[in-house]
């Protein structure tokens, strides 16, 4: 199997009855038997090149999908470290893919360091700026994370995520005008996002504009009952600021 194979296929499913041991075989059950994708992926691990390397990135996709980020992203990590002799544009997804496991197992300092890998080596594409902007809100690092949106929106000027954490860093930052500049762009994409709605409700009250802040929240209420998403987080939020 070509190295290009593995890092750009997507999974094929293959019957796990009797399937021979390869990187195709071994990502075709992850979605439906991680267990067993997992069992396949420690036997490629025993092989060497391409079977060894295929095996660590479906042990770590199989790790995702058992729902143990915490245990895939180191493998995802150490597997774009070994990969020297790649490309950086087969490298570069793999320090991203540790960066998302990181994220969702809660270590945004190490989530961090992940896309960071993956910007040095492709900064041109805005998703792994925008992931480093994420992560550095949640450390509230919140200088970093508008330079990192930015970033983002310089490379995509149609961002609606990194303009609403541009908006967040903008308001904690106390340039409220700044943020309801980006807020307000987010909610003309996207007039139904919740989360946009949300975060322009907050830009509001920064401004001191309780009524505007109101209507939005109230909207996010109505919206959310319309499409059923009555439990989305935004909705808990804007539930919360309307009760104040």
């Amino acid at each position: 199997m070509s190295i290009s194979i593995f890092f750009f296929l997507l999974a094929v499913a293959v019957p796990a009855a009797h399937a021979e041991p390869s990187y195709e075989a071994c990502t075709g059950l992850v979605e439906t038997d991680p267990d067993a994708a997992l069992d396949m992926a420690q036997t490629l691990k025993l092989m060497r090149g391409d079977d060894e390397a295929g095996g660590m990135h479906c042990e770590a996709l199989a790790l995702t999908a058992q729902g143990r980020p915490a245990d895939a992203a180191p493998v995802f990590y150490q597997l774009a470290e070994r990969m020297l002799q790649a490309s950086d544009e087969m490298r570069t997804p793999v320090y991203a893919q540790a960066g998302d496991a990181w994220a969702l197992a809660g270590n945004a300092a190490q989530a961090r360091r992940a896309y960071s890998e993956a910007i040095a080596r492709m900064p041109e594409d805005s998703r792994y700026r925008l992931g480093r902007a994420r992560m550095r809100a949640l450390e509230e690092n919140w200088e970093g994370t508008r330079d990192d949106a930015a970033e983002a929106l310089a490379l995509d000027p149609y961002l609606t995520e990194a303009m609403l954490l541009r908006a967040a860093a903008n308001r904690i930052l106390g340039f409220p005008q700044a943020a309801l500049a980006d807020a307000n762009k987010a909610v003309e994409l996207r007039p139904h996002d919740l989360e946009a709605l949300v975060e322009r409700g907050r830009v509001h009250m920064a401004l001191g504009n309780r009524q505007s802040a109101w209507t939005d929240w109230q909207s996010v209420l109505d919206y959310a009952a319309a499409t059923g998403r009555n439990d989305d987080p935004a909705v808990v939020a804007a539930r919360q600021y309307l009760s104040r």
